[in-house]
């Protein structure tokens, strides 16, 4: 089998198996609903306090709330196999592990990419804020790499689980931290130094930089600088899962603790 083929099996199944139990109300309630609910209120909290445009809040939350199924669903992937108890199978499989994991990611990147332009989309409208075609474009463009740098992540922060059982403690810490210092309710220069390294390093940030640079009626070229940074943040935590996910596995073969859930 193509590594190719692995992926696309692995990420179908992933979410057959993984997410099937949810009923069509409960999926769309989490993915959709919620994320709509975020965005109306930084854009009333904004209006209240006198504090940016509706676009500003829109944009930072449209994009970030890529995030809920990159970073929440993904940190899944070790926890629920555990728990069903097939991640022996997974890990002792002959397939290659890499293209595995890789598609494990795929679930995440579709259904961020659909709950981050969905919202967004809604958003703009309501504030009567159009896009042209071109603008349209990049702005999807920058969904699509905000989506996969945070399934990348949420994959890294997975493989924390061979080693650590309460994930989902972390995995909401991460997500409540790259709402903070990306940028997406609070101008990033008005925030401490540290915080603006660290913002440059995590998801998102990057590509809300690139669209509300379009907005602003930058050049193409300066917003797909900010997209290019945020498909190099993708891929450095991409091979940061992986190295994660090699080192857990060792620890936990080591202290039998494979199928402890």
């Amino acid at each position: 089998m193509t590594p190719l083929r692995t992926i696309g099996i692995s990420g179908l199944l992933g979410f057959r198996a993984l997410f099937a139990w949810n009923t069509p109300g409960l999926f769309v309630t989490s993915l959709l609903l919620t994320p709509t609910l975020q965005i109306l209120f930084f854009v009333a909290l904004g209006q209240a306090l006198a504090y940016q445009d509706p676009a500003f809040f829109i944009v930072g939350n449209g994009i970030q709330v890529a995030a809920t199924a990159g970073i929440a669903g993904m940190v899944s992937v070790i926890a629920d196999e555990r728990r069903f108890g097939t991640l022996s199978m997974v890990l002792g499989s002959p397939g290659s592990r890499v293209a595995v994991f890789v598609g494990r990611m795929l679930p995440g990147v579709v259904c961020g990419f659909i709950v981050a332009s969905l919202t967004s989309v809604v958003g703009l409208a309501l504030v009567s804020r159009p896009l042209d075609p071109p603008q349209l474009l990049l702005y999807m463009l920058a969904i699509i790499v905000a989506a996969v740098s945070c399934s990348a992540m949420g994959l890294a922060l997975s493989a924390c689980g061979l080693a650590y059982r309460d994930i989902f403690q972390i995995a909401t810490a991460a997500y409540l931290l790259t709402m903070v210092v990306s940028g997406a309710n609070i101008d990033r220069s008005t925030l401490p130094e540290w915080t603006r390294i660290l913002g440059d390093a995590l998801p998102t940030t990057h590509a809300i930089d690139a669209v509300r640079a379009m907005l602003d009626g930058e050049t193409v070229r300066t917003a797909l600088v900010s997209v290019a940074l945020e498909g190099c943040v993708a891929a450095v935590w991409v091979a940061v899962a992986l190295v994660l996910m090699k080192l857990f596995e060792r620890v936990a073969k080591r202290r039998d603790a494979l199928d402890l859930y």
